[in-house]
């Protein structure tokens, strides 16, 4: 970034998650320790590892977070529809809900996943279509007069909503926002490289505001198995959580949906329609390695370091996925990329509570720590007995960092697909 730059700063936070929705009740179930993950039910329970966090807000409650009249839910994921309600929540937090009118330049990045949809619909809508002639023991024939019948358990609507493209410009309608949109997919990282990809907007002249973050829900079957099948679930335990980063013991991680979203404004145009500036953002960093590569660690380290530049930060928000592996990366990039400095930093970690969202975790991961940063919540150290291959890593989960205007904190997700990105804040009064 050069000195001529705009600068960048966070005038809201939107969270919709198991501990809450909106700011102040994140940052109360943050505060109270309370852990959001239970056992599944239905056909969920079927597919491992049986147990997640789940946002509860009920379908009438939708049009307290955003216009129902105005973003058909018959368009819109159960993805799309957690970043609405976050989105509902951040332009309140902000100060700017929507009002009727539209803003050529304020847009929106929204970073998500693709998830295969049910077509269970589809499926009846092709068996009622389609029959077997009598008499024969192979081949179908497409029934006509079964389309008026067929037409009433389908609709075009179910393949609008799967289109990649939908979350971003679901919340660029809602908030009447006509600049960039763009859905960023395909990695566990790309929350946090929207906010990232969003500030880049903002410095470019692209847009004044922006929103930025991450929405997902993990809970569809075959997401799931396909994470089981890599490795990423822990198994269920009689404990109140068995996800345990950086402990000795760790198995993975558990399922949570989510959505955490900020509201990106150049710093002189929020000071001119009088917003209250939560924070700076001072860095942001992605970087890519093929999984498996002999670089993983330095990459890591790179994105941290390119991120943070020379300050010095106070508190850590880090993936802590309680994964064997990946927990061991992470704590050899964060010594390598701080060095000493690692020492008095401490580290906020919402997962054991909350589950994994996937996208949404890094996002969920920042706004955590940016309100323990500013002094609105706390949150519990890990109660683990440390691996000495994490032991820097769990020290820090044990250690407040310092709080209040000017402190700086730095989050990052490393994801499983290579992917990984970082970035920095610094808080303001």
């Amino acid at each position: 970034m050069s000195d001529s730059s705009p600068r960048v700063v966070i005038t809201g936070v939107g969270v919709a998650s198991p501990l809450g929705v909106g700011r102040q009740a994140f940052a109360e179930g943050l505060t109270s320790g309370r852990n959001a993950i239970q056992d599944l039910d239905g056909r969920l329970s079927l597919v491992g590892p049986g147990a997640g966090a789940l946002v509860d807000v009920s379908r009438r409650d939708y049009r307290n977070y955003f216009d129902t009249r105005l973003l058909r839910l018959s368009t819109m994921t159960r993805q799309t529809t957690l970043g609405c309600i976050a989105c509902g929540t951040l332009l309140e937090d902000a100060g700017c809900p929507p009002n009727g009118e539209v803003y050529p330049d304020r847009g929106a990045y929204l970073g998500s996943f693709i998830v295969p949809p049910d077509f269970a619909k589809q499926a009846r809508f092709a068996a009622l279509m389609s029959h077997r002639p009598e008499n024969q023991e192979r081949g179908y024939v497409i029934d006509d007069s079964r389309l008026e019948e067929a037409l009433k358990v389908a609709s075009a609507f179910d393949f609008l909503r799967a289109l990649p493209n939908m979350p971003s410009a679901h919340l660029s309608i809602q908030a009447g926002y006509q600049g960039p949109a763009c859905t960023y997919l395909g990695s566990d990282s790309s929350g946090l490289q929207s906010v990232g990809m969003a500030v880049g907007a903002i410095r470019s002249g692209l847009a004044v505001a922006m929103i930025a973050g991450g929405a997902f829900c993990p809970f569809q079957e075959v997401h799931l198995a396909w994470q089981q099948v890599r490795g990423l679930w822990a198994q269920r335990a009689a404990e109140s959580s068995p996800i345990r980063p950086y402990g000795l013991g760790r198995s993975g991680t558990l399922p949570g949906e989510g959505g955490a979203l900020f509201l990106l404004e150049e710093r002189e145009h929020a000071l001119s329609r009088g917003a209250t500036i939560l924070a700076e953002v001072t860095g942001f960093s992605q970087r890519f390695a093929a999984p498996g590569s002999d670089d993983e660690v330095a990459v890591r380290a790179d994105a941290l370091s390119m991120a943070i530049d020379q300050e010095r930060p106070d508190w850590l928000a880090p993936s802590g996925l309680g994964h064997p592996d990946l927990d061991e990366l992470e704590a050899r990039a964060y010594e390598d990329a701080l060095g000493s400095e690692l020492s008095s930093a401490g580290l906020v970690n919402a997962v054991p509570q909350l589950g994994f969202s996937g996208p949404a975790a890094g996002p969920m991961q920042l706004a955590a720590a940016l309100l323990v940063a500013r002094g609105e919540a706390r949150i519990a150290g890990l109660d683990v007995e440390a691996d000495p291959d994490c032991a820097s890593l769990a020290a820090a989960g044990g250690r407040d960092g310092r709080t209040g205007a000017g402190s700086v904190v730095l989050a990052s997700s490393f994801s499983m697909d290579g992917v990984h990105a970082a970035v920095a804040l610094r808080v303001e009064a």
